[in-house]
Order: C-alpha cells, then structure tokens, then sequence
C-alpha cells in the first residue's frame, strides 16, 4: 500500500489502527475546523514512520470536500504514483461520500474498518465496472500499545505515567495493576494529562482495546467522584474506552443508577485487606470476569 487517504473525525483509533497496520509510504489525512487537533496529534504520532499530509475541508459540503480533495492529489504526485486506499471509516457523512466519489473516479479501492464488538475486521473494496466489489475482510492483529493511546488522544509529550502515589488507596491501585498485568493486560499507572485534569489510576490493553480503572478504598467508593473523574476522563481518552469503577464496599444504589446509564461497570471487591499483596478468589474472580468480558 503506497498512500492511505484517512478522513479525521473526532475518535482518532479508526485511522491509527489502518496505518499501524498496512504502513502505507504516504498518508493523506482528511480534516476539518472541528477536528485539527485530533488531526495534529495524528500526525505527531506517526510521522516518525510514514510520511504525512494534511487537508482542511469543508464538514458537510460533498462538492466542496471532492474537489479539494481531487486538488490535492493531482497537486501532490508523490501521493498517486502508485496505488491509493481510501479509509472511509472517519470524519462526515459527507466526507465519507465525497472520498468515496474520488475514489469511484480513481478505480482506487475503499475499505472500512469495523470498530464495534471485541475484534476490528477491515473489509476491502475494490471497482468492477464502476460498482463496488467485497474484496475480502481480515481480523486485525494487535498493532498499538498504550502509549500508541495515549499520544493520539493527548499529543505525544503531553502526558506522562507518573506510578503509583502515595496516598490510602495507593496500595489497592497497585494490587488491581499486578493482577490485571498476571492475567495478560499491558498496565500503565498514573497516567496523568492536562495539567492533572486528566488522572487515570491505572489503565490497561488487551490486543487493540483498552480500558481504564478508577479505584477508590472505603467510604470513598460510596461517593460519586470517582464516577465522576472516570466520566471525565473517558471524554479525552475516546468513546472506545471500557471504563470501570473498583471498589472495596458494597454497590450503592446511585453506582446503579449509574451503571444503568453509562458504560462504567462497578466492580466491588469487598474482601480486599488493606496493603494486602492479593485478592481473595472470589474478588480476584470478579475483577478477572468484568474486565475480560469487556477486553477480551
């Protein structure tokens, strides 16, 4: 694959996951107003391995997003010397269509890239006579770390794994990422961003999905800021983000509610010992079944 065209939307995985993949020589990455910076941290993270090129376009236009686009490659020669894929899987409706349309006049082949569920599968596109073909669809392997995660939602640079801390819940913060880490789980703890805004106690990958846990010990895992911190932090770390709430107590009822509304799960481990270096079987069961039924 020698270019990839990537229209940008606002979750920057759909795009990373293709050129992490395929790595095309060239990659062409379609924006807007709205998405610059997605687009910037895009670019900060993988031009040290492909070479990348930058559009602006018009949001909703189709017109207006073919032509610039048409413009742009026939200004570049070096982006279609060669063959062309077009990722259609971001940005607009409208950028979709109008990068679809290019690529009709092209005979370059599409493809699309399924993000739902526990695997992605890319299915491939091709033109017979000026009508789209089903080439065929391949399971992505695993092909990002965390840190891949992190530098395309905060910018490489901009955020840091400070370890764990020194507060009460420390401890328990520390246990949960050792036994995720036993269990097959690339782990990072304290990930902090944007001058603290964003603090994940510990995060964690399984091939091409991740999560995030917010930990709290005793009477803090009755409150609701940890639902909260995780509410915000799951804002700058994308909508792929598995989310969940540890806790050494009971369930409260608003933690249902909460459940019930949102993606976090509550896992309650109500055996944890205090600066205990394991969990009871039947904690360690539960902490194990939530987050592989997620992940894995």
């Amino acid at each position: 694959m020698s270019t990839m065209i990537a229209l940008i939307g606002e979750q920057p995985l759909p795009n990373l996951l293709p050129v992490r993949h395929y790595h095309p020589q060239n990659v062409l990455l379609v924006y807007t107003a709205r998405t610059k910076q997605v687009y910037e941290r895009l670019k900060a993270t993988l031009q040290q391995e492909t070479t990348v090129y930058g559009l602006e376009t018009d949001a909703f236009d189709i017109v207006a997003i073919a032509e610039a686009l048409d413009k742009q490659l026939g200004q570049l020669p070096e982006l279609n010397s060669h063959s062309i894929d077009f990722n259609l899987t971001g940005g607009t409706k409208a950028m979709a269509l109008a990068a679809y349309q290019v690529a009709q006049q092209l005979d370059m082949p599409v493809f699309y890239l399924q993000s739902e569920g526990k695997h992605n599968r890319i299915y491939h596109y091709t033109w017979e006579s000026g009508q789209l073909r089903a080439a065929r669809n391949i399971l992505l392997p695993e092909c990002v770390t965390l840190r891949d995660v992190f530098n395309v939602h905060f910018g490489p640079n901009e955020w840091q794994e400070s370890g764990p801390g020194r507060s009460e819940g420390s401890p328990f913060e520390i246990l949960l990422a050792e036994t995720l880490q036993s269990h097959g789980y690339e782990i990072m703890i304290g990930v902090r961003a944007f001058g603290g805004q964003i603090d994940i106690d510990v995060a964690m990958r399984f091939e091409n999905r991740y999560g995030i846990v917010e930990a709290k010990m005793g009477n803090n895992g009755k409150k609701l800021d940890g639902i909260k911190q995780l509410s915000n932090n799951v804002r700058h770390v994308g909508t792929y983000t598995q989310t969940f709430f540890a806790i050494t107590v009971p369930p409260q009822r608003a933690h249902e509610a909460v459940m019930l509304a949102s993606r976090i799960k509550v896992i309650s481990l109500t055996s944890y010992v205090a600066d205990s270096n394991s969990l009871a079987s039947d904690d360690l069961k539960k902490l194990i079944t939530t987050v592989d039924g997620s992940l894995k």
